[in-house]
């Protein structure tokens, strides 16, 4: 079974399907020229494109500079009680930045993914992006790393978005100057969309179970949440 068995449900029956972005800046649109460029906006409306008759409602809960455990008091307060049908948990970059101990944030996430399972609403991690300075950040791929195990652990989507911007970038594609903003951190317009139509994309496989797309948590596909390859990219 794909892991987002309660969204197919409310897709299914529902014409509005509450969702909420919780993350830190590059959930709340840091570099994006406007709030509706930012990605929770955009996938708000590939999502009504995809599908026609419903309506994707995206609560963007992004706060730049949060740490994970700020965001998991957030997520018990502010966002299960609203009971959304999604929640999109961006995270692990700030605390990668800051120091946070690797375990600390394992066990962040893992608390954040039983609160949400208890209270039955699907959940897709997003991990940090993927920006030139990231090289420098003492164990930073470790937490990129750990979020993809946890996914795994709990049988839940990982949107990959370092690997995604990393192969961007390196390929060819879309040069730095296109997919980041001008501090070369925070994403771009052009980032925010590409991001936002893969993501919509593998959503889409997942609760039409298109054949080869499916978003098995943990086993790679062609699709960029749960796994990656250069094929699905922009």
């Amino acid at each position: 079974d794909a892991p987002l068995r309660g969204l197919a449900r409310v897709v299914e029956r529902s014409h509005e399907i509450r969702v909420v972005a919780l993350g830190s800046s590059s959930t709340e649109g840091t570099g994006a020229s406007s709030k509706q460029a930012a990605y929770p906006a955009r996938f708000d409306r590939e999502m009504d494109r995809r599908f026609p008759g419903k309506d994707f409602q995206v609560a963007n809960l992004g706060k730049g500079g949060e740490l994970a455990d700020a965001m998991l008091t957030r997520l018990v307060r502010d966002v299960i009680p609203t009971r959304p049908a999604l929640v999109l948990w961006q995270t692990g970059v700030n605390d990668a930045i800051s120091g946070v101990d690797v375990e600390t944030f394992r066990k962040t996430l893992l608390s954040g993914i039983s609160a949400l399972k208890a209270a039955n609403i699907d959940v897709v991690l997003v991990d940090p992006q993927f920006y030139p300075r990231s090289a420098g950040v003492a164990r930073y791929e470790d937490y990129v790393a750990v979020m993809r195990n946890v996914a795994h652990e709990q049988g839940v989507p990982v949107f990959r978005r370092y690997a995604i911007m990393q192969h961007l970038i390196s390929s060819g594609q879309h040069p730095v100057e296109e997919l980041l903003w001008k501090d070369k951190f925070h994403l771009s317009d052009v980032a925010y969309g590409c991001l936002a139509e893969l993501m919509a994309e593998a959503v889409e496989a997942d609760l039409k179970r298109t054949p080869g797309a499916v978003m098995s948590a943990g086993v790679a596909s062609r699709t960029p949440i749960s796994g990656w390859s250069p094929s699905s990219a922009h």
